[in-house]
């Protein structure tokens, strides 16, 4: 779960760090421990990195130190069993002389992979190029630049979402539509699972590796994609949107309002309301300033955040009975501190519906998911779950309803107990 995005000018007095900059702004969601952006300029990498938000790093004391007509930007999440001295992507690499940069969303995790072969392959073009990346296993989106091209491809299973754009004056390739819509390209297409796209001075082509089952992360329609984005063609609105509808009808409650869990779980509230005729009322207010506490390696971080984060609108919530619609359930650290704040604004009954199913293993490749003993929902019952959140009622939508969510397709469902292609072997 890190934000990818590249722009190649073959104009050379083109800047494109605007639209860099621009962009990775629009996918700064998907990641908060650090960033970075590198440019081309006159055949030389120039770039400012640093740790925290694009905010943090780039500012108007250094914001015109930095210029070229093609580069690479990245905002990562941090992972727990991150090496803490990697370095600080785009990761530059020497070939022959010529410097080469790349970035990466997700894991390869082949026994013996290092990233400066792949970096070598893609700079040399080499004939065994398609056979070499059907060869990479885990869950990644790659886009690779040097002086003459950009590469941007997916892993054969299409776990990790990337897209392409274009203008007259460039191309981009970048984890969602939102950083294409919000530097004004147009968004040509979804890559295919296992695709290598390449553009250079010379044009563009496409040349595939082998392409499997069409695996999406599901997580991306529940948690980590941007409302406004379309992630394979599907439209992340919709599918949070008929994620509440169908929760509505497989578990109805009587109730005198439906809320939202800002900000992820709002769009879900809006499908269940509009199902369930129960009125829908904002009933929550998020501080924009804290950043998302799933996010949050420590646990005293993410504890401390929800109680800075969160606060009710007491006038909407004092005597009503409740369904409060968040779209997860991982630790349940922010859930129940939610409850507890409706709780002291007053609210009657508080019953949770999740716009997801319960999440019962543990992820590293495509999210980081907590070791199982750590998610609620792997340890207990439904009914000791609402003990410890001290909610009046919990439900899922099944496994079946979020597929229905999102048009029926296949998914990469580790994290919910359900299919994972990397063990269909």
């Amino acid at each position: 779960m890190s934000g990818l995005i590249g722009v190649y000018s073959r104009d050379k007095e083109l800047n494109v760090f605007p639209h860099l900059y621009y962009g990775l702004h629009a996918l700064q969601h998907r990641g908060q421990a650090e960033m970075g952006i590198s440019l081309y300029k006159d055949g030389k990498i120039n770039e400012i990195k640093g740790k925290g938000l694009i905010s943090d790093n780039i500012t108007d004391s250094n914001v015109g130190d930095i210029s070229g007509n093609r580069g690479l930007a990245h905002c990562k999440y941090a992972f727990k069993d991150d090496d803490i001295n990697s370095k600080t992507m785009p990761l530059i690499y020497d070939v022959d002389g010529e410097q080469c940069m790349i970035i990466i969303d997700g894991k390869i995790i082949n026994k013996d992979f290092e990233m400066r072969d792949l970096v070598r392959v893609l700079n040399k073009r080499e004939p065994g190029l398609s056979k070499y990346i059907s060869s990479l296993e885990g869950a990644y989106s790659v886009i690779y630049m040097d002086n003459k091209k950009m590469v941007a491809f997916r892993d054969n299973y299409g776990i990790k979402p990337l897209s392409i754009g274009k203008t007259k004056e460039f191309v981009v390739a970048a984890s969602e539509t939102c950083a294409i819509d919000t530097i004004n390209a147009q968004n040509v297409h979804p890559l295919r699972p296992g695709e290598i796209y390449m553009v250079d001075e010379f044009g563009e082509a496409s040349h595939f590796a082998i392409e499997k089952d069409h695996s999406l992360c599901l997580f991306e329609m529940v948690y980590i994609a941007r409302d406004d984005s379309y992630i394979d063609e599907l439209s992340v609105y919709k599918a949070r949107y008929n994620m509440g509808t169908i929760l509505a009808k497989e578990h109805p409650v009587d109730a005198d309002i439906v809320i939202g869990a800002p900000d992820s779980g709002m769009i879900a509230a809006l499908g269940y309301a509009k199902e369930s005729k129960v009125p829908y009322q904002k009933g929550i207010v998020r501080n924009r300033y804290i950043g998302r506490t799933f996010i949050n390696p420590s646990e005293d971080l993410r504890n401390f955040n929800v109680h800075l984060k969160l606060s009710a609108i007491r006038q909407n919530i004092r005597g009503k009975n409740v369904i409060l619609v968040d779209d997860s359930i991982v630790r349940g650290t922010t859930i129940k501190r939610t409850v507890d704040i409706l709780k002291k604004a007053g609210a009657k009954s508080i019953h949770i519906r999740i716009a997801s199913p319960p999440v019962i293993e543990n992820e590293n490749l495509s999210i980081d998911i907590p070791d199982k003993k750590d998610l609620i929902a792997a340890n207990h019952t439904i009914e000791e779950m609402e003990q410890m959140l001290d909610c009046d009622s919990l439900r899922f939508l099944s496994l079946e309803g979020i597929r229905e969510a999102c048009g029926n397709r296949t998914f990469y469902e580790k994290y919910f107990g359900g299919y994972n292609p990397l063990e269909q072997k």
